[in-house]
C-alpha cells in the first residue's frame, strides 16, 4: 500500500498546480498489455496477452500538438512452455507474471486539424517518458513466490524503472463533446529483469535456504527437472540463463474514451 500511495502522490505532482481546469480532456483507457523478453521466443506471443486499464488527461498546446499525462495498470507474463520444441527453451521451464504500474507524460502530434465543436478523425504519433513499478512473481507447488526476493541470479535490481513510451493512434472527435480513440504503443525499458531473467546462474545456489522444505532459491532459478526427467540436477556455476545483451520491452494496446472538459 505504501508503494501505491507513493505512485498516487507522484501522479498528483505531475499535474499543474491549477488543477483539472488546465486540461482540455480527461478519459479512461481499456486494453491489453504484452511483454517481450527472455521468456518469449517470439516478439508477439498470443498466449501472453493480459488486461490493462488506465486514466489520462490531455492538454491541447496547438492545432497539432498536445500533451498527455497518464496512469496505466497492466499485467505482464511469459512462459518457456510456449516456446517451440526446436528452440529447446522449454527445458529451462521458467515462467513469471508481473503487475506493472506506469506513470508517464507524452507529447502528441496530430496530422489533421479538427475544428472546435466538429466531428473529425485524425491519426497521431506520440513519444515521451514514463516511470514504472513492477512485481515479478511465479507459482510453484501451489504457492506464489516473489522472484525479486529470492535473487535467482544473485543480482539486486530495482523494481522502480524508467521507460520511453512511443507509438501511434487514431482519435475520433465527436461534436466537441467526447473523443474515442485507438492506441498502440511500445515501451523501451532500461532493465532486463522484468521477467527476473537476464544473465547467468549464480554460483551459490545450493548454499541458500529460507527454512522451507528443500532449497527454494535453487528450485526457482532452475526448473528443468519438472519437465525433463533427464535434466541435470543443477546447472553449472555461471552457465548462461538468459540473454544479457537485450533489455526487456512491454507493449500497451487499447481503446480510449475521453470527455471534453471545456
Amino acid at each position: 500500500m505504501n508503494k501505491l500511495l507513493l505512485l498516487l502522490i507522484a501522479a498528483i505532482c505531475l499535474l499543474p498546480t491549477r488543477g483539472m481546469a488546465q486540461f482540455d480532456e480527461a478519459g479512461i483507457f481499456f486494453g491489453i498489455s504484452h511483454y517481450s523478453g527472455d521468456l518469449t521466443e517470439r516478439l508477439i506471443e498470443p498466449l501472453e496477452f493480459n488486461q490493462a486499464w488506465g486514466l489520462y488527461v490531455r492538454k491541447k498546446m496547438s492545432n497539432h500538438f498536445g500533451l498527455k499525462f497518464q496512469f496505466t495498470k497492466g499485467l505482464l507474463s511469459g512462459n518457456d512452455a510456449n516456446s517451440s520444441v526446436e528452440s529447446g527453451l522449454w527445458r529451462r521451464n521458467l515462467n513469471f507474471e508481473s503487475d506493472i504500474y506506469e506513470l508517464g507524460v507524452t507529447a502528441e502530434y496530430s496530422f489533421i486539424k479538427i475544428e472546435k465543436g466538429s466531428n473529425g478523425i485524425t491519426p497521431y504519433v506520440y513519444g515521451g517518458l514514463a516511470g514504472f513499478y513492477f512485481t515479478p512473481f511465479t507459482k510453484m507447488g501451489g504457492k506464489t513466490y516473489d522472484l525479486h526476493h529470492y535473487k535467482t541470479e544473485g543480482v539486486e535490481y530495482s523494481l522502480y524503472q524508467f521507460a520511453i513510451p512511443f507509438g501511434a493512434g487514431l482519435k475520433w472527435h465527436i461534436n466537441g463533446i467526447s473523443c474515442l480513440g485507438l492506441e498502440a504503443g511500445l515501451r523501451k525499458t532500461f532493465t532486463d529483469y522484468l521477467d527476473d531473467v537476464s544473465g547467468y546462474y549464480p554460483t551459490d545456489l545450493a548454499g541458500y535456504s529460507d527454512g522451507e522444505s528443500g532449497n527454494v532459491r535453487t528450485h526457482l532459478s532452475y526448473r528443468g527437472h519438472e519437465v525433463d526427467a533427464n535434466a541435470a540436477a543443477m546447472p553449472s556455476p555461471g552457465e548462461q540463463r538468459g540473454n544479457p545483451d537485450k533489455n526487456d520491452w512491454y507493449m500497451i494496446f487499447g481503446v480510449t474514451l475521453g470527455v471534453n472538459l471545456k
